[in-house]
């Protein structure tokens, strides 16, 4: 018989079974078969991977070393930058283009580790495991394969994962991951045997939603079990060399413009002069595409970024070094946006002073005065009588836990970027606080606008601090940039903090807040 009639009657067969009479965790161990067995597969502890990287329009290689079951170290040079990610067994890490090295604290990176430890000991396809719990969904058609769907849940987060199996040989097609914030889809192509039976695919496209971004990945070279050093995945250190401050270590009561909404700063490049707009919700500074191209800079093609409503267009600029006159940041490769400049109120503003930048200091906001300091993290000391918070950094944002009316708890992002604070669709739909009452209003983003209902709510804790009454922003449909965030509750801007002196201290993941004289904030 025909081997197409064959593989027609074997579709029809499957697609009549009830879900109930096919069992997801066979389907799992002929999968693992297909690939060369577990017991080939737990015998490989070490491995090595390089090849072709394409994310957004960067193109660029990669090289990956892993150590089973969680170390790895991940490097991609994409030329105009080259980042390093990783994990030391102990916590995750990332280094970035400009050599700031973050170290990820928060519960949800934290969660997904445990996970990922989990999976890689291939706990998950134990059916009596408490932690994971599989289903069988059905047939469908991918690339014009029959293939099988298992869902996967787990009790340590809210992420599902989605498998898609090829009907005839069990390889993984596709895997889509459900996060709060995003749906990362990959599709696996091209597999070959490697390190005698061992199967790897050796292309896999990966979309990530709603953010609109795009990675394409081309192996070209595996090995199995190579000599990795002891300490080849540990935490790299950052570079100090790049800060130049005028005098000492800290830069100390340089004025800045706050026109009510956004505080605007004197910033220097290439011996010029303009405002930029200091915006710690910015995980990387961004300056208007045309002003670079007036001081000479050369532009690079770049990604896609997200802010408040939408996605958006960036390319990428090399900056031999920028800042106030009193402290530089040298060698930077930073964001650049065409028509950002006329995004703000003051014509003399060219720019977003974002994370990279911020992050090198411990910054010290004093609204009042409206002063700005920066401080080298080494030689800081807080002698002050305010209140330390711990800020897990999230998508390169402080994000802090706040008590709205006693009663909706979570983790807000600090944003001096933004006036307003406002709630995100997740959080506010899951509480039910999209039909409170308010006046709607349109507000704007870098490459949008967007309709939100200010509400009155009674009051707003941070700490030991209670604001009371607060306005708080609650969007009226889910965006697609950062208001689309399941993960945080919402977005503190200025509205909030200026009742506050503010100390940002990057390098242990905390803030400081000492309140000013104002009757709208109370303290324990």
């Amino acid at each position: 018989m025909p081997y197409k009639v064959l593989f027609l009657i074997f579709f029809l067969f499957i697609s009549k079974l009830n879900a109930n009479d096919v069992d997801p965790y066979v389907i799992f161990q002929n999968y693992y078969q297909s690939v060369g067995g577990l017991k080939n597969l737990k015998a490989i502890k070490t491995s090595y991977i390089e090849g072709q990287i394409r994310f957004d329009n960067l193109t660029g290689s990669f090289t990956e070393w892993s150590k089973t079951p969680i170390q790895y170290r991940l490097t991609e040079d994409f030329s105009i930058l080259t980042r390093h990610s990783g994990d030391n067994g102990q916590q995750s890490w990332d280094k970035d283009n400009n050599g700031k090295v973050i170290v990820y604290k928060d519960k949800e990176s934290q969660q997904r580790r445990q996970l990922n430890i989990l999976m890689n000991n291939y706990v998950h396809i134990n059916r009596d495991d408490p932690n994971f719990s599989m289903s069988y969904e059905g047939q469908t058609s991918l690339n014009n394969k029959a293939a099988h769907i298992v869902k996967m849940t787990n009790l340590i987060n809210d992420d599902i994962y989605w498998y898609y199996f090829d009907m005839q040989n069990f390889l993984l097609i596709k895997l889509v991951e459900i996060q709060p914030d995003i749906e990362i889809h990959n599709n696996f192509l091209d597999y070959k045997k490697v390190d005698g039976n061992i199967k790897i695919p050796f292309n896999t496209e990966t979309e990530i939603k709603p953010r609109n971004k795009h990675k394409s990945i081309i192996v070209e070279k595996f090995q199995a079990n190579p000599k990795v050093p002891d300490d080849f995945f540990k935490t790299p250190s950052e570079s100090l060399s790049s800060i130049v401050f005028k005098q000492g270590s800290r830069a100390e009561n340089i004025p800045f413009v706050f026109n009510g909404t956004l505080i605007y700063f004197p910033i220097q490049v290439q011996g010029k002069q303009s405002l930029w707009v200091i915006d710690s919700g910015a995980s990387l500074s961004l300056i208007d595409e045309d002003y670079a191209k007036e001081l000479g800079l050369s532009i690079h093609p770049g990604i896609k970024g997200f802010g408040f409503g939408a996605t958006f267009d960036l390319s990428y600029v090399k900056i031999p070094s920028y800042g106030p006159q009193d402290v530089q940041v040298k060698n930077q490769t930073i964001y650049a946006y065409k028509g950002l400049a006329q995004r703000f109120e003051s014509s003399q503003a060219k720019g977003i002073l974002g994370y990279d930048f911020l992050s090198r200091f411990v910054v010290k906001i004093n609204y009042a005065a409206k002063l700005i300091s920066f401080y080298r993290p080494q030689n800081f000391k807080y002698t002050g009588t305010g209140t330390t918070i711990t800020a897990p950094l999230k998508y390169n944002t402080f994000s802090i836990p706040v008590l709205l009316e006693n009663k909706f708890h979570g983790f807000w992002s600090i944003d001096l970027g933004a006036y307003d604070a406002s709630l995100h669709y997740s959080y506010a739909k899951k509480h039910g606080l999209l039909e409170r009452k308010g006046t709607e209003s349109i507000s704007t983003g870098i490459n949008s606008t967007f309709t939100e209902r200010n509400v009155k709510f009674n009051s707003l804790k941070l700490g030991p601090y209670t604001l009371s009454p607060v306005s708080i922003n609650i969007p009226i449909s889910k965006k697609t940039g950062v208001g689309s965030f399941g993960e945080l509750a919402g977005n503190l801007g200025n509205s909030i903090l200026r009742y506050f002196i503010l100390y940002l201290d990057y390098q242990n993941q905390q803030i400081i807040l000492e309140p000013v004289d104002n009757s709208s904030v109370t303290s324990q």
